[in-house]
């Protein structure tokens, strides 16, 4: 660990990893490349099976003055890894955490550009996002948002530099929120498991103030969020409605269950759901089911109980 000189002050990266020990290497270099170093890196290994402690020891990661190394004996989701994740970063009391995964790389200079942005200098500005990118460059949408009736992508034009903008909600890709925050609030929640506690939280976190896209900090996404893949079905109807869904597989789609039931407890919680709103949410996954996935009608009914 780094000395308590500096505890208090600088970043704390927080990394979330389970079975992707090669995509966690190239995370974690690319954090220690940053041309603005980061005081403190956290890596939590989900239960993975891989040998992913052990290839960090052979690799000499876990010597890194910087870097803790924390295991959980059971798998505990995305959500509970970020909840340890967030409660570790605040003990580590640096003055922000920069929350990803392990499938996300930074470039170089992505912490420079969000600590050196105007918003980190405005006191009103409780957290910070950088801009998602996939593996070709292309901006993913999908990490920062704005919350209606669905949680909707924020308009491209966001992500002009010189322009940062307000976030509603956003995932923890690049997520870096002020530490004195996160000690007053609640931690993710871990009863989510997976999908939306990230957009949960931040939707809390935004009770405290202002959060920020700053376009000029880039990380790159390597995996497309939520799984699944481009069918020639899914492309067609993509282009017909100008959206970007995937085509989730079978194997898949108990992630979708828990999405829609997290989102759903989300829109409960966080605004007002009537029966005929609830009715129009629920019909628009079963929708979106039948458009997009293979054997759609056997999900119907998973669909129905788990919006219940």
């Amino acid at each position: 660990m780094s000395g308590s000189a500096s505890a208090g002050r600088g970043v704390c990266a927080f990394v979330l990893t389970r079975n992707r020990k090669a995509l966690l290497l190239e995370c974690l270099r690319a954090l220690r490349s940053q041309t603005r170093p980061v005081e403190q890196i956290i890596v939590l290994d989900n239960a993975s099976t891989d040998g992913t402690e052990a290839t960090l020891r052979r690799e000499g990661v876990l010597d890194w003055p910087e870097l803790s190394f924390h295991r959980s004996p059971e798998n505990t989701g995305g959500a509970g890894g970020f909840a340890r994740g967030v409660a570790l970063g605040v003990q580590a009391d640096r003055e922000w955490i920069w929350l990803m995964d392990d499938d996300a790389e930074p470039r170089p200079d992505a912490l420079a550009r969000l600590v050196g942005a105007p918003p980190a200098q405005d006191p009103s500005v409780v957290a910070l996002c950088s801009s998602v990118v996939h593996p070709d460059g292309e901006i993913d949408v999908q990490h920062r948002c704005q919350m209606g009736r669905f949680i909707r992508p924020m308009a491209l034009d966001a992500y002009e530099p010189g322009h940062y903008r307000p976030v509603e909600c956003a995932s923890f890709v690049g997520f870096m929120v002020r530490t004195s925050v996160a000690r007053n609030i609640e931690l993710p929640r871990a009863e989510f498991f997976i999908a939306y506690d990230d957009a949960e939280y931040s939707l809390r976190v935004r009770g405290r103030g202002e959060i920020r896209l700053v376009p000029e900090s880039v990380l790159v996404h390597k995996l497309a969020i939520g799984g699944g893949s481009a069918t020639r079905r899914s492309r067609l109807w993509n282009r017909v409605l100008r959206l970007n869904y995937t085509s989730v597989p079978w194997d898949g789609f108990w992630k979708q269950l828990y999405a829609l039931r997290n989102f759903m407890w989300i829109k409960h919680q966080h605004g007002e759901v009537g029966s005929l709103a609830f009715a129009g949410l629920t019909l628009t996954y079963v929708l979106k089911s039948l458009l997009y996935d293979a054997g759609p009608l056997r999900r119907v009914i998973w669909i129905i109980r788990y919006a219940l």
